[in-house]
């Protein structure tokens, strides 16, 4: 009987946002033991969908009694700042206690996200991945994925036998990535076969909005020319595009392809993908919309009701990138342009719904936003408010990155200022789907505007009510703005393309 570990930790760090702590990760996900194959196996779970589908493939091709799970820890926290490293030096001493106490293992799969950095390091990934491989050996199958806005070490590249990267954004493909972990695993465990990879990094550090993988975007088009390539010789076939804000050595869009027993195909492979890649380096360019001229539009379509409605972006403050979620600039220069019908949805003030909690449904009070945020960009607003409804925030999604999964907003206030409707929440994070204004009580389809503070996973759960040519990215300041000239860097390899845009790229030899 085969056993497999189950591991990971997963967190994008933004070098420029508060350090996470503990207690990010246990707000948002910090599993252990037998808990993870329970939540593996149930519908809906709030559990990283990758390891859902890796049991799942397991489950099928073993069956339940015919393989054995032995999950340690899994500790997934919102996009933040880099981990704090009493707790992240914590976790490693729990990852290394429940594998040691595990036993003899035919595999690892570790569910990582790839995009951290510590307090102390910029490679917490590697050196999670250093752990196990010490841990189990070097004939011990050890298999990750990654989100698709990893940063990629030589330390992660030596440590694991395949490294497989998410091929959408939004992730709509996470439970698909676990799952060929699960297939590739079992491969190697029935034939035997040796994977060789070879990776190249490109000095392309795509501002985030432009990283879009729907048709006609320069990245969607180049990891479809790569998985064009898959053929018997290739295990798998990873692109991926790197995470700025982490601001480490280790950035810049990588091509891994990994073959069965056949580096020089690997190598070249590789290298036709990154040329292919690199040919299109100009295309990654942002075409976001000023900020008074987003207020007119929201103006003229909560005047009049033929207009189709809109959907706005605040790509700047991402909550799924390290943004604090609960900046004011739209939101004020709304309020003060007298924009009526618009939603914005969501925003992170825990204070702000105590206040609304206070006051209770009905009632009305001076609403304060942000009174306990010290983050830079999360301007203070006084303005007058009523509560529409106090909810507790939870539910389970029916749209895009979402569905079929167990949603925790915290307790959740709706609150009416003037003619805006404002969903405050009290667990940070995006709002990735319509479920997050339907699923309160909310008329989505009767705004006439909505405001998401999301990169582009939103996209995913709006798409069945909003085309592309209604959705507008405005330009804000933000610790996630996509314009990265906006950043003190001092990590990334300079030069890069776009912040230096005479930068050449040179193949290997």
């Amino acid at each position: 009987m085969k056993r497999i570990a189950i591991l990971g930790f997963s967190l994008e760090s933004n070098a420029f946002a508060p350090p996470c702590r503990r207690w990010d990760f246990e707000q948002r996900g910090y599993y252990r033991g037998a808990e993870i194959t329970e939540l593996a196996r149930q519908e809906p779970s709030p559990l990283y969908n990758g390891i859902r589908g890796f049991y799942a493939v397991m489950d099928e091709k073993y069956g339940r009694d015919g393989w054995e799970p032995v999950p340690v820890t899994h500790a997934a926290s919102q996009p933040a700042g880099p981990v704090e490293e009493g707790f992240f030096n914590e976790l490693l001493a729990e990852f290394e206690a429940g594998l040691k106490a595990a036993g003899k293992l035919d595999g690892v799969y570790i569910a990582e996200h790839g995009g951290a950095t510590a307090t102390h390091t910029h490679d917490p990934d590697g050196e999670v991945f250093a752990l196990v491989r010490r841990c189990v050996g070097p004939d011990v199958v050890v298999i990750a994925t990654l989100d698709l806005h990893c940063n990629i070490s030589e330390v992660m590249m030596d440590s694991a036998d395949v490294l497989i990267g998410y091929r959408e954004n939004p992730h709509v493909d996470i439970y698909e990535r676990g799952a060929e972990a699960a297939t590739l695993m079992d491969e190697m465990f029935t034939t035997g076969v040796k994977p060789t990879a070879y990776r190249v990094r490109l000095p392309l550090v795509a501002p985030s909005v432009t990283q879009l993988t729907a048709v006609g975007h320069p990245y969607g088009d180049l990891i479809r020319v790569g998985q064009s390539k898959m053929d018997d010789r290739v295990m798998n076939i990873s692109i991926v595009s790197g995470f700025a804000f982490a601001d480490t050595p280790k950035n810049g869009m990588t091509v891994i392809v990994t073959t069965r027993n056949d580096p020089a195909h690997a190598r070249a492979l590789a290298i036709e993908l990154a040329k292919a890649g690199w040919a299109e380096h100009e295309r990654y360019q942002t075409n976001m919309m000023a900020l008074d001229a987003a207020v007119a539009k929201a103006k003229a379509v909560g005047d009049d009701a033929v207009q189709p409605s809109l959907l706005f972006a605040d790509p700047a403050d991402n909550p799924g990138g390290g943004g604090r979620g609960n900046t004011t600039y739209i939101l004020k220069a709304f309020l003060e342009a007298g924009v009526h019908g618009a939603v914005f949805a969501v925003f992170y003030d825990p204070a702000l719904v105590k206040q609304a909690q206070a006051a209770g449904e009905g009632g009305t009070f001076r609403a304060r936003l942000n009174t306990e945020e010290t983050a830079r960009y999360s301007d203070p607003l006084d303005w007058d408010a009523r509560v529409v409804r106090l909810h507790d925030g939870a539910f389970v999604g029916r749209h895009g990155m979402v569905e079929g999964k167990s949603v925790s907003l915290g307790d959740t206030a709706i609150l009416a200022l003037d003619g805006i409707t404002l969903i405050a929440i009290t667990k940070r994070q995006q709002c990735l789907s319509t479920d997050f204004i339907e699923e309160l009580g909310l008329d989505v389809v009767g705004a006439r505007s909505i405001v998401v503070k999301s990169r582009g996973h939103f996209r995913a759960g709006f798409q069945h009510l909003f085309p592309p040519e209604r959705i507008i990215e405005v330009d804000v300041p933000g610790l996630t703005s996509p314009n990265l000239a906006n950043f003190d860097w001092k990590g990334l390899p300079r030069p890069v393309y776009p912040l230096d845009p005479e930068t050449t790229w040179t193949p290997p030899a």
